[in-house]
């Protein structure tokens, strides 16, 4: 290769070079600017809504009351005459309890009763489920360790409540012990400080 060729391939990886730098410096300022960032937070606050968490709730027994029925399964009912709101993204509260419904198909023994009991405490809206047997077979089929991963349902459950800062575990209830437990934050509600390790 002559010196002159040489030179001219040095030049033209000189200049991608320096083009591709370009590239990514302008595109990180534009990503991380101020401006850019408000614009990512009003398109995932537009893309929430108000929501009575007891709609969905009771939409429950009409979209999945059938099925359960037909596996031998009641269900039973405790909401709040005063509204549960949370904000959600449309559509997520009513698939959460679809997949919920479909766990408790699978977990729950023909002649079980699915007991919902839903309530606020505090700055949260609270769901706890359980069936009325003594093993919290509901939320064992949640429930994660060595060697048990994370059914397919259980993830999905774990992935919509994320999304709304929400969580789901396993905890005592006024229905007993091993609830599946459903907590949101109630919107409008600020959080009161607490010590640490309350919450």
């Amino acid at each position: 290769m002559s010196t002159g060729s040489l030179g001219l391939v040095v030049a033209a990886l000189f200049a991608l070079g320096a083009a591709w730098l370009t590239g990514k410096t302008l595109a990180t300022r534009t990503a991380g600017s101020p401006t850019a960032q408000l614009a990512a937070r009003q398109e995932g606050a537009a893309a929430r809504e108000r929501i009575d968490l007891r709609q969905p709730l009771r939409a429950l027994a009409t979209t999945h009351g059938t099925t359960l029925a037909q596996r031998g399964i009641g269900l039973d009912f405790a909401v709040p005459d005063t509204p549960l709101t949370v904000a959600a993204i449309p559509g997520d509260l009513p698939r959460l309890m679809a997949h919920i419904a479909d766990a408790a198909a699978a977990a729950l023994p023909q002649g079980a009763t699915l007991h919902v009991l839903a309530r606020a405490q505090g700055h949260q809206a609270v769901v706890s489920l359980r069936g009325a047997d003594a093993a919290p077979r509901l939320s064992q089929a949640f429930e994660t360790g060595i060697g048990r991963p994370a059914s397919p349902l259980a993830h999905a459950c774990q992935a919509i409540a994320a999304r709304h800062g929400a969580r789901i575990y396993t905890a005592p209830s006024p229905l007993g012990d091993g609830c599946l437990t459903l907590r949101f934050p109630l919107y409008g509600v600020r959080a009161a400080r607490a010590p640490k390790g309350l919450l």
